[in-house]
């Protein structure tokens, strides 16, 4: 039998595996093992011959049987992959063995004489005999457990040190043979080199003499030599991997844990250098070094040649880098008073870690730190199963608002934090990003149906794993390590779902409900005399015209179809072998019914002809259409009807209101109530039509977007339920004419990238966490199908969701995970499954809550649930819950961790984590989608709440809400230009929000993501001007809408004398980028002495300074400030 006995096989043979060397200090192993021995089994050891069915062994846990027995639990997904054959059997249950409690402080070591023997009282207790069976029968033992009771007369805690009665293998306890088990264990041979000692009298390598030789675990003669022969070698730092070069622990009996043992996450190991095979043997009773090793399966046969070290070893691998040792959470203490640090340290009354930075409230903020990394995320080691740098999930696939998470609700709430997650679970891959692994065997747990990931831990020799969210273990598949392609065993620990955190998995048919659906879009537009004064068809034509091309479209079964809409509808009609569209009109809107379903969705590429004729004569089709209706309704539930069996995507093109069916709107006056209460309630929808609508279509598989143009009042409130709830998106262009160049430009390049997305096709979103954590809201754009399952027709690349953690129960745990799995059918026409899981450690310290929490995560999750609530509730509601929560926030840290705790304070304290919390409150209240006042039209506030809830926290707070500002009159000499190293433009440095920073001699870019402005100091320089314009007076340039020349007529290089227009495109490209290329902003020119309409919308973005709607960042702080001095929090 080979080395690889008691581990999973592939059904067919593998080729032969390597020989195995020997270890150091012992001779090499040769020859077959007997039978019945599992991996990491000595060779010198013999045992029973056992049976291999598995109805013989011991029968599994008492959760595991349950556990199995059980119904599996409803999943989003179809059946877990194959499993083993025995799966149906009780597996046996070999407990881990516990390692040696750590040498207590103080004790002295061992010292030699000049003839080199042990001559300390310790190194004597080590060495002195076990009780006699005479002592041994003084004590009772147990009943009807003799194996029992010479246990412990071998390891019982009076007669001995912590460390005896532990073998010298890395510290495990000696094992014991079951009942009516035979087992002879021999010491391996000694190098020629090395004489065998005489044995000691009374000491443990010679046995008492009623003991009985069979039961018995003697210690290798040439370790004991070496332990008391050899001096140790010096100590290594207590942070480091050790994995003694030993005999592995063999597999058998059930062996119960040593009492006095500590946690099995650390065990005593021998330092630098002391193995067998260096003589410098670890010496039992000494002092040691606590030295943090993984939880390794035991029993795995070491590698040829090479120790593994941070996991468990396994046949045919190769050691990887060390993974760096972090320490935990807990408060450096004093050695002679730990115990009570400890104890004041969890009551909030030690003292505060170095990391623990506190600054005080007051001056400019540094809005340089938005760009920061969020707070390390420490995790105790060996959490997890292979030491890898891509087990950390990036922020931006989910990023969370505590990354120390408390152990307690009462710790979460007396903190006031919120505690939830920024999920983006179809994030595209941004420039200089890794491609997103992917995998063909899928592996997942079979009680909470989690995906196997690089936390999990293996158990019994490697051949089961245990879930890291509910605990239960579950056995290692046969294929797990074989690979198909090949026909060879593949190495476990490079398996990339036990590497990466983010990860794909090509999903078989056994999650297909059917089979993949092409990718279908329904154009919906408005081709009534209010489009058409704005010339909105004919844009549209030209726009998907030269937009045909990038339609996803990778295997030919892409399909469209266009239902133009005034007071009828008109279909389209094209054969395949034609070049001319037919039309069909319906003017009988009561029964509505296709004229042609099998003709009226075109194969994109079999009637290309006849849709790039269709689409060139769209405006002037309806030039001279004076119809005013809008049928909107009866359209979209003939769309239904026609993707009824596909499901795919229908575009809705507005520039009017619908007036005709059920859904039709009712105009609402919007002037007199902006800025008034009863701003609240054009927020809300009309009537439910819409709403309902998507909740059906969802079902179906359909998905909606809107595009609106225009600033008729189309009550986008109502309409955008459509895109909401089926996670679809929304455009709005109220500036949009044909006539104005700059406005046609921004939506031929938005919309082309909006169709040219590889969207995920019939999604769902499914989120699992530890025990003790439940989910309980979630933001964003989709329909919630249960309490965590989110149903998504079409997922939008970078489209994100908001989730509210609550802490049902005390949790025990040293780390909790997230784990989200996103099941979707590419634009391609394969099933596939996008996982990622996030680990945090948790914590009992309010500081380390405190000091570990993300402003950014937090200020982007209490953007979303104002905003949300300024949709069901008041707008004025929601303003004064986001400042009141930031207002508990500071209040909370003040009483719980400042010396201030009550009473008034002059200064407010913040832990520089939360540093820019109060400045992203006020950047959220100014906002369009929340600021106050009575310039803000409801359409306009609609489309700006759709941002907020659907960007990711890193785009959604900068640049949406907090604008970057940059001085451009005097830009470093490699700002704009692409750096040789990251081959990415290099961005100037950012400057504050304020108007105190424009200098009336300087030139300024302001960017928000959505729009631009420049803004031009009266004293501009001449050559300034004439480097980016090619003019030298600054009054000569036009206030207002401008597009910037390209002067370096569309050369990679800059021409003379104008470098920074070469410099300013290419970093506006690199800021358009940055956000995904979601917007193409619109360059606003303001001049310091120009219109007052553009000075005013520029000012609305300086957060820093006083405007109409909110008060001044300074005048903001004081307000908290006198808040909490007056306890209102």
């Amino acid at each position: 039998m080979s080395s690889n006995q008691g581990i999973p096989q592939p059904p067919f043979p593998p080729p032969p595996p390597p020989p195995q060397s020997g270890s150091a200090g012992g001779a090499a192993r040769t020859g077959t093992p007997p039978v019945g021995f599992g991996p990491g089994s000595s060779p010198l050891t013999h045992v029973r011959p056992q049976p291999l069915s598995r109805a013989s062994t011991p029968s599994a846990s008492a959760s595991g049987n349950a556990a199995a027995s059980a119904s599996p639990a409803p999943s989003d997904m179809a059946p877990t992959s194959a499993r083993s054959p025995f799966a149906s059997q009780p597996a046996p249950f070999h407990p881990s063995p516990s390692p040696a409690p750590p040498a207590q402080g103080g004790q002295p070591g061992p010292q030699r004489s000049a003839a080199g023997r042990v001559t300390s009282p310790l190194a004597r207790t080590v060495v002195s005999s076990p009780p006699t069976t005479m002592q041994a029968q003084a004590r009772p033992p147990p009943p009807h457990y003799p194996y029992q009771q010479q246990q412990q007369q071998m390891y019982s805690p009076q007669s001995m040190p912590p460390q005896q009665g532990y073998s010298q293998a890395g510290g495990y306890p000696a094992p014991m043979p079951p009942p009516g088990s035979m087992q002879q264990v021999q010491s391996p041979p000694l190098p020629a080199s090395v004489p065998a000692p005489a044995p000691v009298p009374g000491s443990m390598a010679e046995p008492a003499a009623s003991a009985s030789t069979s039961s018995r675990r003697r210690l290798y003669p040439e370790h004991s030599a070496a332990a008391y022969d050899t001096p140790p070698p010096q100590q290594q730092h207590q942070h480091q991997y050790q994995q003694p070069n030993l005999p592995p622990y063999p597999q058998g009996g059930n062996i119960p844990p040593y009492s006095g043992a500590p946690g099995a996450s650390y065990a005593a190991q021998p330092a630098a250098g002391q193995n067998a095979g260096s003589g410098g043997f670890f010496v039992p009773g000494a002092a040691q070094p606590m030295v943090s090793q993984p939880q390794s399966a035991p029993g795995m046969p070491p590698i040829s040649g090479a120790g593994m070290q941070g996991y468990p070893p396994y046949p045919g691998t190769t050691a990887p880098s060390q993974a760096p040792q972090q320490p935990g959470y807990a408060p450096p203490t004093q050695p002679a008073m730990g115990e009570v640090a400890q104890q004041f340290s969890q009551m909030g009354l030690g003292p505060n870690p170095q990391e623990y930075e506190i600054t005080v409230l007051g001056g400019r903020p540094q809005l340089s730190m938005i760009s920061d990394e969020p707070p390390s995320i420490k995790l105790p080691p060996n959490t997890q199963c292979v030491p890898s740098q891509h087990a950390t999930c990036p922020p931006s696939h989910k990023r969370s608002t505590l990354n120390a998470v408390p152990k307690t609700d009462k710790l979460l709430k007396k903190t006031k934090l919120p505690f939830g997650m920024i999920i983006t679970p179809f994030k595209s891959q941004d420039e200089g990003d890794a491609p997103i692994p992917t995998a063909t065997e899928i592996v997942r747990c079979r009680r909470c149906r989690t995906y196997i990931n690089p936390f999990v831990l293996f158990v019994e020799g490697g051949r089961r794993w245990k879930c890291n969210l509910c605990g239960l273990n579950n056995d290692v598949p046969l294929y797990f390590d074989y690979d198909s392609a090949t026909q060879m065993q593949k190495d476990r620990w490079r398996r990339p779902d036990l590497n990466h955190s983010v990860i794909e998995f090509i999903a078989p048919a056994e999650y297909m409900v059917r089979p993949p659906m092409p990718p279908v879009y329904v154009f919906i537009i408005d081709v009534s005399y209010a489009s058409v004064q704005l010339g909105v068809p004919e844009v549209i034509g030209q726009t998907i015209l030269s937009a045909l091309d990038n339609i996803p479209n990778v295997d030919g079964r892409s399909k469209v179809a266009f239902i133009a809409i005034d007071s009828a509808l008109h279909f389209f009609q094209i054969q395949p072998d034609s070049a001319e569209p037919h039309q069909f009109v319906i003017s009988d809107l009561d029964d509505v019914f296709l004229p042609s379903p099998k003709d009226l969705l075109l194969n994109l590429s079999e009637c290309r002809a006849g849709i790039e004729t269709l689409l060139s004569r769209l405006g002037s089709m309806f030039k001279e259409n004076h119809s005013v209706g809008n049928t909107l309704c009866p359209a979209i539930q003939s769309a239904q009807k026609l993707l009824g069996s596909l499901g795919g995507k229908i575009i809705v093109m507005l520039a009017s209101p619908p007036t005709v069916g059920d859904g039709k709107i009712e105009p609402r006056p919007e002037g007199k109530d902006l800025g008034t209460p009863r701003e609240s309630e054009l927020l809300r929808p009309q009537n439910s039509w819409y709403k309902n609508l998507a909740a059906e279509c969802s079902r179906v598989q359909i998905a909606f977007d809107t595009v609106f143009f225009g600033q008729q009042p189309m009550d986008i409130a109502t309409v955008s339920g459509l895109a909401r709830h089926t996670g679809g998106s929304q455009l709005h262009y109220p500036s949009f004419m044909a006539t104005r160049e700059p406005e046609v430009l921004r939506f031929k390049r938005e919309f082309s990238s909006h169709l040219s997305a590889m969207i995920g096709l019939e999604a769902v979103l499914r989120i699992r966490a530890s025990k003790g954590l439940r989910m309980t809201s979630y933001y964003g754009n989709f329909f919630l199908r249960s309490l965590d399952l989110l149903a998504l027709p079409n997922v939008t690349p970078n489209h994100s969701y908001a989730v509210e953690v609550e802490i049902e129960e005390t949790i025990t745990a040293p780390v909790v995970f997230f784990q989200t799995a996103l099941l979707h059918t590419t634009s391609f026409g394969e099933r596939r499954i996008r996982v990622s899981t996030l680990a945090l450690p948790t914590t009992d310290n309010i500081h380390t809550v405190f000091h570990k929490a993300d402003q950014v995560a937090i200020a982007s999750l209490m953007a979303k649930k104002a905003v949300d609530r300024a949709i069901v509730a008041k707008l004025e509601d929601a303003r004064e819950a986001l400042q009141h929560k930031t207002l508990e926030i500071i209040g909370a840290f003040k009483t719980e961790c400042t010396r201030s705790s009550s009473g008034a304070t002059t200064q407010l304290q913040i832990p520089r984590s939360l540093q820019l919390l109060p400045f992203l409150t006020l950047a959220s209240l100014k906002h369009t989608s929340l600021r106050s006042g009575n310039n803000v039209f409801p359409a306009v506030r609609m489309t700006a709440i759709n941002f907020v809830l659907t960007l990711p926290a890193e785009q959604g707070i900068q640049p949406y809400t907090v604008p970057r500002l940059y001085s451009l009159h005097d830009l470093p000499a490699e700002a704009g230009y692409v750096d040789e190293n990251t081959g990415i433009v290099t961005l100037p440095p950012s400057l504050g929000l304020s108007a105190e920073v424009l200098s009336p001699h300087g030139i300024y870019l302001l960017h928000d993501g959505h729009d631009m402005f420049l803004w031009l100091g009266r004293d501009a320089n001449p050559a300034i001007c004439q480097s980016m314009f090619n003019v030298q007076d600054v009054r000569t340039i036009p206030s207002g809408v401008i597009t910037i020349p390209d002067l370096s007529n569309g050369s990679d290089t800059a021409a003379s004398g104008f470098e920074l227009n070469f410099q300013v495109k290419n970093i506006i490209r690199r800021l358009n980028g940055l956000c995904h290329n979601l917007w193409n902003p619109v360059v606003y020119v303001c001049k310091e002495d120009g219109e007052a309409l553009l000075r005013l919308m520029l000012s609305q973005r300086l957060v820093e300074d006083m405007d109409t709607s909110a008060p001044s960042y300074q005048q903001f702080l004081n307000q908290l400030r006198d808040k909490i001095n007056r306890g209102n929090f």
